[in-house]
């Protein structure tokens, strides 16, 4: 997991091969802090585990499943098997507990070599030694376990085979761990006859001279010399599981982890009634008398695309709150940059951004009092549909492409306002400065809003009854269609699609790049 550029020279070799990517077929890595799906139990953790890293060719439903269980009586979680996680909204397993889920994650493939970044962070000195217990006991049976630590307990220290010791970035011993003593006692006997340079750690030079080094050395000397440069070729990703097996797992617990947070899913809907009902209010029964009938439509419409754009704003941290998550899961051969993205889309996008979307729409349609008509209501669902999509689209490219939610804000705000203000409902876009106006064709208000006067204006009835009531700003004779010509708003069969196929076109660009900035995330250390 290490940034390969720090490596300036020398190679990595497993059992006398270069390291390929097939490594983590065969490898375990548990890293610092836990990286569990908190809204998941234990059992079902494990489970995830088991089904992608698990190859449905060896194990059946049931194999998979008895795998799962050793792991539990193994680590000692039987207890806990069926509690949840935890999140900072649900309370869920101890620290000692998560820990030992984490190792479990690994451990479901039976892996010969164990790597683990400072296990006993975060723990206390019992738990932490109970952890070291469970990693000695996991290398009698046959595991490499290799693992960091700082400054760890003599109750701890006792139990390691093998020790790297370094200081200031250098090796000052590597060796058995229960001769390391006698060896740093030996230093006060025996002084270095190699001349030191200045800023140079002395506990490196002498260790550089030490017997232990030297074996070492002409052990990778031989190594090396027998090294086969064949097996450094075909370095390529593999996977145990096929995409669709992948897709249906993963948008499987994407949906799950939504109906178990309530923040992000009963929240949701309640916020797009009680708004709905408030637009409805404002608006309710628009009048068909000018200027009411125009100011009050033309405001409505405008007011729905803004709370369907920025309702959309919480999509932001999409990929922000889970990319600790991915990373992990995604380095460690769970499953494909591809799925998880996929699954987003169709886990997220549809539950949170479409069904809500139509409950919103019905209730203000009816309360303002809008075309009493089948056809144009559904163009009118449709319209506020994509309007979302296609903000939601763009909330998940600025997700994918920064880290931290006070970026992801502001990067987010910017375009939605520029793209209000060349909505065409505050600014008269013909009025505006030519090199600006291009910037009308990116604007989902815009588009939103042309399809919302279209599906209104069109037939003219809204505006016929007012022929006769003259009005000091606006003639008695005003139709629809010469509204909407006075804003150059094509009133066409193909006027009318145009603008659905640029909130389309908005929405899969946003999204492709959104998938490409997921698979450009740094994922080294």
């Amino acid at each position: 997991r290490k940034d390969p550029k720090g490596l300036k020279s020398g190679q990595v070799l497993v059992d006398n091969t270069t390291v390929t990517s097939d490594l983590r077929l065969c490898s375990a890595y548990v890293v610092q802090n836990d990286v569990l799906m908190g809204t998941l139990t234990v059992r079902e953790n494990l489970a995830f585990s088991a089904n992608l890293r698990l190859s449905r060719k060896e194990y059946s439903s049931a194999d998979k499943k008895m795998r799962v269980d050793s792991v539990i009586q193994e680590l000692g979680l039987k207890d806990c098997a069926d509690t949840k996680i935890g999140t900072m909204f649900l309370r869920g397993i101890s620290g000692g507990e998560k820990k030992r889920c984490s190792i479990g994650m690994e451990l479901i493939t039976s892996p010969s070599l164990m790597f683990l970044d400072e296990p006993t962070t975060g723990l206390d000195a019992n738990t932490a030694n109970s952890i070291m217990e469970l990693l000695q006991k996991l290398s009698k049976k046959g595991k490499t376990v290799i693992f960091s630590i700082h400054q760890p307990r003599y109750s701890i220290f006792s139990q390691f085979d093998h020790l790297t010791l370094m200081n200031k970035g250098e090796i000052i011993y590597a060796g058995a761990a229960n001769k390391a003593i006698t060896y740093f006692e030996d230093l006060e006997k025996c002084s270095s006859s190699e001349e030191m340079e200045e800023n140079e750690n002395p506990l490196a030079v002498i260790y550089r001279q030490s017997p232990y080094f030297l074996s070492v050395k002409d052990r990778l000397n031989q190594i090396s010399d027998g090294l086969d440069p064949e097996v450094t070729k075909g370095d390529r990703v593999s996977y145990a599981t096929p995409f669709y097996y992948q897709l249906m797992l993963v948008s499987g617990r994407t949906v799950r982890n939504i109906l178990r947070n309530p923040q992000t899913s009963y929240a949701q809907l309640f916020l797009n009634i009680f708004f709905g009902i408030l637009v409805g209010l404002i608006y309710y029964q628009i009048p068909h008398t000018l200027p009411e009938a125009l100011q009050n439509r033309t405001g409505a419409f405008f007011f729905l695309v803004i709370n369907m754009v920025f309702g959309n704003l919480s999509a932001v941290e999409l990929f922000i709150s889970e990319r600790v998550l991915f990373i992990h899961e995604n380095s460690s051969g769970f499953y494909r940059t591809s799925v998880y993205f996929l699954s987003k889309v169709f886990a997220d996008l549809i539950p949170n951004r479409i069904l809500p979307v139509f409950i919103f729409s019905a209730i203000p349609y009816f309360m303002m009092g809008l075309k009493p008509d089948v056809e144009a209501f559904f163009l009118y669902c449709l319209t506020m549909s994509m309007v979302s999509l296609s903000a939601v689209s763009l909330a998940f490219l600025v997700s994918a492409s920064v880290g931290s939610f006070a970026m992801a804000n502001i990067l987010i705000a910017m375009p939605y306002v520029f793209m209000m203000v060349f909505g065409g409902f505050l600014v008269n876009l013909n009025s505006m400065l030519s090199w600006m106006s291009w910037l009308k064709w990116a604007s989902i208000f815009r588009y939103g809003y042309n399809v919302s006067a279209l599906n209104t204006f069109q037939s003219n009835q809204d505006l016929r009854n007012v022929s006769q009531l003259p009005t000091l700003s606006l003639t008695s004779s005003l139709r629809g269609d010469v509204y909407l010509d006075h804003q150059e708003i094509d009133h066409s069969t193909w006027g009318f699609w145009q603008n659905q196929v640029a909130l389309t076109g908005i929405m899969c660009v946003c999204l492709i790049l959104a998938y490409v900035q997921l698979c450009r995330i740094n994922r080294w250390k």
